[in-house]
């Protein structure tokens, strides 16, 4: 496996460098070296299989990243990816953890517009005032 097909898998998961870091618990450069490597270290194709629940690493690197959307499904699948995170819990709680971070995200960019909104609202009302 090389890393051009690495990031297929990622695309083909809808998995950004970010999520992709949490699932394999590893910094997201490391994430990004890997989409860059020429040829991933077996240890780590290994460790791909494991996560994206390869279950035939004998077949040719393209073919398992295109077996990958097999198993784990994709947009233009009918397969049911509940039952691909049903048997795959650590994927499962990453996922919930990169949805966490970013409601937290969404929530304090919601704050900080209120905020705005409230002191815009607070000029206009002083404006007025004074005509």
């Amino acid at each position: 496996m090389n890393g051009k097909e690495f990031k297929q898998l990622l695309k083909l998961n809808g998995l950004r460098q970010e999520d992709a870091a949490k699932i394999f618990d590893v910094s997201r450069q490391t994430i990004s070296t890997w989409c860059k490597q020429e040829v991933i270290d077996d240890k780590i194709v290994k460790l791909i299989f494991e996560r994206f629940r390869v279950t035939d690493p004998s077949t040719s690197p393209i073919s398992i990243v295109t077996g990958a959307a097999n198993v784990v499904g994709n947009n233009n699948s009918n397969i049911d990816n509940r039952q691909y995170y049903s048997d795959s819990p650590d994927v499962l709680r990453a996922q919930i953890e990169v949805l966490d971070e970013r409601i937290k995200e969404k929530d304090a960019q919601i704050k900080e517009k209120d905020a705005q909104i409230k002191e815009l609202l607070n000029i206009v009302s002083n404006l007025s005032k004074h005509d």
